[in-house]
């Protein structure tokens, strides 16, 4: 950017101790002026993707052990906070299943795959189950951030004698299921390119996801593949159970309310 008279005084607060930032307010000095490339790179600082977000995305596939251990004992700065890791990358989730219908076929396919009938299925249960979906769709945004407080707990229990406080297992979890989506991207992106695999899209989800949260409890907790898988299961299908029976419980009582 060309560069600009360099201010004597904050143009904040008007501190004349200032260098590269004011150290009354903290604001950062600026003496040159905002090309196109100094506008993206404000817009990458904004956003903490010049280091952050792409440095957490590369080693949470690389050791997420290392980077869960090194957010734990205090060295934050290379990595993205996890919860706004996990806002960015689900967003993204979110926008690509929703935009390209891969979220209605893999409703349409699971229900397929359990052996859904809905000849045999009462239409009280069919109008339950339509309202649960039309909830489940109009509120996807929220699941990760109810989700993970809920499997925080199962995850607390199962890894007791590690004797982490309830809040590090958030962290935990929170690097984890946000790299879970970021895997989901990926796999989005190949169901977008070759449609026909979207009748596999849950199998090919489930496996994936199965496999990184074993991978990532395995990296971090040691002990046994076999020990991390079935942490991971606990951690997984205990949240989601209780996130199930939330659900559930709301569109009753919302059911109940309307009628």
């Amino acid at each position: 950017m060309p560069d600009l008279p360099k201010p004597n005084q904050c143009p904040a607060c008007q501190s004349s101790a200032i260098d590269n930032y004011c150290s009354n307010c903290g604001q950062k000095i600026y003496n040159k002026r905002f090309t196109l490339k100094g506008f993206l790179s404000v817009v990458g600082v904004a956003l903490n993707l010049e280091r952050g977000f792409f440095f957490t995305l590369i080693w949470m596939f690389r050791n997420p052990g290392k980077v869960i251990d090194d957010y734990l004992n205090g060295r934050t700065k290379p990595y993205l906070n996890p919860l706004n890791y996990l806002l960015i990358i689900f967003g993204i989730y979110a926008f690509m299943i929703l935009s390209f219908n891969i979220y209605d076929s893999s409703i349409e396919t699971t229900s397929h795959f359990l052996g859904t009938d809905q000849r045999s299925t009462s239409p009280e249960t069919l109008e339950f189950q339509k309202r649960y979906m039309e909830l489940a769709r109009k509120y996807i945004n929220l699941i990760p951030l109810i989700m993970i407080p809920l499997a925080s707990l199962f995850s607390k229990w199962y890894y007791r004698r590690k004797q982490l406080y309830y809040g590090e297992h958030l962290i935990i979890n929170t690097f984890i299921f946000a790299q879970i989506f970021a895997v989901s991207i990926i796999l989005s992106v190949i169901m977008i390119a070759a449609p026909r695999l979207l009748a596999i899209y849950p199998l090919l989800s489930a496996g994936l996801s199965a496999s990184y949260f074993t991978y990532s409890y395995y990296r971090y907790f040691g002990k046994s593949v076999f020990n991390a898988f079935l942490g991971a299961m606990v951690m997984y299908l205990g949240g989601f159970i209780l996130l199930l029976l939330i659900f559930t419980i709301v569109l009753a009582i919302w059911l109940q309310v309307r009628s």
